[in-house]
């Protein structure tokens, strides 16, 4: 409790002190109205050959009351392996294991050190603003590791003069209730920006138990989570910009049993408090940009079962520096340099457990008169004082045709990741024999758009093939005694095609659209571990082979409506593919009406979730919710 009290008058004082330099800057006249760009949806961003995909505001905005596990299944081709409803989700890209997605907010990893992955669960889109997602060998200049690939957590300020507020309150079917606010103000000197979500239900859903043969009532499935950020920009000259952003939740959510568990008792919850805070330096000049920042995020996770609790600490300090130099004639140079400390306590280890991680690295553009680009990364890493192997990118992109938007892309790389924490010390079932991974990437696509998003029509359309090999991949696997323990598979190969068609287009002002991911993936395991091993050439366990996202929109005067798609085929529930999960189709439906009121928006917004009420399970014994309803009323004040 006193731990608790603490973080909560850390975060109570900064944020007076931020909103005190607000207001004391509002005295300061100044009336220049900054342009800004409008960008809108979901779309492809050029990267020198590597794949690089921006989810952005208008498509958040209308998930307000959502976390990340929501967008990233809906409007990617990432799967997300999900345990309930509001229960853990992760990651996977391109058939990779969610250890191989990094979490990023602003450009710094929140993953757990221990896990070294994170519960997308746990994150409110409430909390930012836009998404990136980085694809396979576009991580190498942000880290080593994520041979699937990065999602950062993006958030900027907006330069003008102004004040805006935002009340939000969703009423959700199973007595579930979720609260966001912000406060956004300043001026061309400073800015604020303040963001409270809290979210609670019972989710006490319905369901066919295929064990029991009987309708039930979910138990045991009640979570909390609340949340508060406070971020403020201060532009020191022409040149500077001082960024301080504060991040601290406090969660709660208790774990359902499996339906094969027919116990009238179960007990088991998970309790988790984080407080993530930022510093960063932004210089400016005619031929360099120069990026500094440095956080320190503090986790705390409580785990019970039954009787039994136990406690898991650590504190993880990053520092990294960017440097973008354009002096040299069609050549862009991107040194950087990296630092990281882990430290963990946990009543699963046998003492405190430490990493540093130092990286350097430096990425080379070449422009030969905007029709082909090169860029070429390479990174050095070193783990606890020993040298991870050298870590090569090279990216090039090709655009044959003057008057034709189309581009073709290719790039590969060399990667490595050391294992968790937890593979190598998680008493009793970790695993300090462990080998680091290696991946081999090779990628390549093509990108044509026709059009203008802000035109009549626009088109984009996006065919990426993917193949990895990962030498000693890591997986948890099940033992002789029931019991799951991390091993080194021999060989992985992943491979698969990603094709995307984006259409934007006016007709008798209806603003419509029509987004459409698709991802054929097959991950494989190609050496056997024994002599007898019938996994040989058999499926990753939960990777689907096909994920298709379909969303359709429409928006005329304030109007605005969207059909959400999803397919998720079937996925393999033991390493020799006996047994597997059904695939099944998701169709969502939200209708909206924003009023304009003066100074004043007033939005109300319905959800029907699970519109055909499909009986389904993400993950075998883990059932998830039939048709659901949810009722947004938003007030935005803007001056």
């Amino acid at each position: 409790m006193a731990r608790n009290a603490t973080h909560t008058r850390v975060v109570f004082l900064l944020f007076l002190i931020f909103q005190s330099c607000i207001l004391f800057s509002q005295n300061l006249k100044d009336t220049v109205r900054l342009s800004q760009v409008e960008v809108t949806g979901s779309f492809t961003l050029r990267n020198q050959g590597f794949k690089k995909v921006r989810i952005d505001s208008t498509i958040l905005v209308q998930y307000l009351s959502a976390d990340l596990s929501t967008i990233l299944s809906q409007y990617s081709t990432v799967f997300v392996k999900s345990y309930g409803n509001g229960s853990l989700s992760t990651p996977s890209f391109r058939g990779t294991s969610a250890n191989h997605t990094q979490v990023e907010w602003n450009g710094i990893s929140i993953n757990s050190p221990m896990l070294g992955q994170m519960d997308l669960s746990q994150v409110p889109v409430s909390q930012f603003e836009s998404l990136e997602i980085l694809y396979g060998a576009a991580t190498v200049a942000k880290t080593s590791g994520a041979f699937g690939g990065i999602i950062n957590l993006v958030s900027n300020p907006d330069w003008n003069n102004r004040v805006d507020l935002m009340l939000a309150q969703t009423f959700a079917s199973f007595n579930s209730y979720t609260t966001n606010a912000s406060l956004a103000l300043g001026n061309r000197m400073i800015q604020s920006i303040t963001k409270f979500n809290y979210s609670n239900a019972l989710n006490n859903f319905p369901y066919n138990n295929d064990q029991t043969k009987a309708r039930e009532k979910l138990v045991n499935g009640v979570y909390v989570l609340d949340g508060i950020t406070q971020e403020a920009f201060f532009r020191l000259s022409k040149k500077d910009v001082l960024t301080t952003r504060i991040w601290y939740s406090d969660n709660s959510h208790q774990i359902p049993p499996i339906t094969t568990n027919i116990s009238n008792v179960h007990k088991e919850e998970i309790k988790d408090r984080v407080l993530r805070s930022m510093i960063e330096w932004r210089r400016s000049g005619e031929k360099y940009f120069l990026t500094v920042r440095s956080s320190l995020v503090d986790q705390f996770m409580r785990y019970t079962l039954q009787e039994q609790s136990w406690n898991h600490h650590s504190y993880s300090w990053t520092d990294r520096v960017r440097l973008v130099y354009s002096g040299i004639k069609n050549f862009i140079i991107k040194p950087g340099l990296d630092f990281n400390s882990d430290w963990v306590i946990s009543d699963s280890y046998n003492g405190v457990k430490t990493r540093k991680t130092l990286g350097a690295f430096s990425e080379f553009n070449y422009d030969l008169k905007k029709i082909l680009q090169f860029s070429l990364v390479l990174r050095q890493d070193m783990i606890d004082g020993k040298f991870l192997p050298f870590i090569p990118a090279l990216g090039i992109e090709y655009k044959p045709f003057k008057n034709i938007n189309l581009t073709l892309s290719t790039n590969l790389c060399r990667n490595y990741r050391f294992p968790s924490l937890n593979d190598l010390y998680f008493e009793p079932y970790g695993n300090p024999d462990l080998k680091p991974e290696t991946d081999y990437a090779v990628e390549g696509g093509m990108v044509y758009n026709f059009g203008r998003k802000d035109d009549g029509f626009f088109v984009e359309t996006t065919l990426t093939g993917y193949y990895s090999k990962i030498i000693n991949q890591i997986l948890w696997l099940p033992t002789a005694s029931g019991s799951y323990k991390p091993i080194n598979i021999s060989e992985v190969h992943a491979r698969g095609l990603e094709v995307g068609l984006n259409l934007a287009w006016t007709i008798y002002r209806f603003r419509l659209s029509f987004n459409n991911t698709w991802n054929y993936c097959r991950s494989t395991n190609e050496k056997p571990l024994f002599t007898g091993d019938n996994t040989m050439g058999k499926q990753l366990i939960y990777t689907p082979e096909h994920t298709l996202n379909s969303t359709l929109s429409i928006n005329r005067n304030g109007f605005y409506g969207s059909y959400v798609f999803s397919y998720i085929s079937e996925r393999y529930t033991n390493p020799d593919n006996n047994t597997y999960m059904p695939g099944y189709y998701l169709s969502n439906i939200i209708l909206g009406k924003n009023f304009h009121l003066k100074k004043f928006i007033l939005s109300l917004q319905f959800n029907l979730n699970n519109l055909f009420d499909l009986d389904y399970q993400s993950i075998v014994n883990r059932p998830m919710p039939g048709r659901n309803y949810a009722l947004t009323l938003k007030l935005n004040f803007r001056k």
